[in-house]
């Protein structure tokens, strides 16, 4: 018999996982569980580093604005909404993705708290509304190639960040522990931690005016 030839036309079903243990850790929601469509294209942070990053963040989150960018499942900005965050915005390109985060926020009750923005980030960041003049909690937590496939636009996009949230303001970065740090604007600044693979870094700006990267 001869074997099947594959249509290379054909587009490749994304690959899937089980979505088991992704849930909310900390905060009023603690224990529940998030929907999740198991596509490996959204990598999920581990609970273990999720729960660093919040214990760094503590007070941070509380009645602070949230932008979670590459949200994926969006376990970020619900964490941060969980431990008393009052607004979160999730920007997200992948439909699916976009949907199941509908779908957390409507089981969770938090339709009034929290805005899906189904966009590409570079593209959305062009055109946004511009920052309130208070706190904000911003996660940027893409997938790790776009540090190598798309170096440009992710530096621009970070030294943007850092020049444009507001005073008393966090941005957390997220990406693999073979990222060199130097690469970030005032890289002495940056409150870097290793959880390998992953590394987290953040930038508190505390009234200070930042006016070069």
């Amino acid at each position: 018999m001869t074997p099947r030839k594959k249509d290379a036309s054909r587009p490749r079903r994304p690959l899937r996982r089980s979505p088991v243990g992704l849930r909310i850790i900390g905060g009023r929601f603690r224990g529940q569980k998030l929907l999740y469509s198991g596509d490996l294209a959204t990598r999920p942070m581990r609970d273990r580093v999720r729960e660093a990053v919040f214990s760094i963040l503590r007070d941070a989150v509380v009645d602070a604005r949230v932008v979670d960018l590459f949200a994926g499942t969006g376990a970020m900005g619900l964490e941060a909404v969980s431990r008393g965050a009052k607004f979160a915005v999730f920007v997200e390109r992948d439909r699916l993705a976009a949907q199941f985060l509908r779908k957390n926020l409507e089981k969770l009750g938090l339709g009034a708290q929290g805005e899906v923005v189904p966009a590409d980030v570079f593209a959305w960041w062009k055109y946004r509304p511009p920052f309130a003049d208070e706190p904000y909690v911003v996660f940027c937590c893409p997938p790790y190639r776009l540090y190598s496939e798309s170096p440009d636009a992710m530096e621009e996009l970070i030294r943007d960040l850092v020049l444009e949230i507001p005073p008393g303001s966090v941005l957390m970065l997220e990406s693999d522990d073979r990222f060199d740090r130097n690469r970030l604007p005032h890289p002495e600044f940056w409150d870097v931690r290793r959880y390998p693979p992953t590394q987290v870094a953040f930038y508190w700006k505390e009234g200070r005016s930042d006016t070069a990267a």
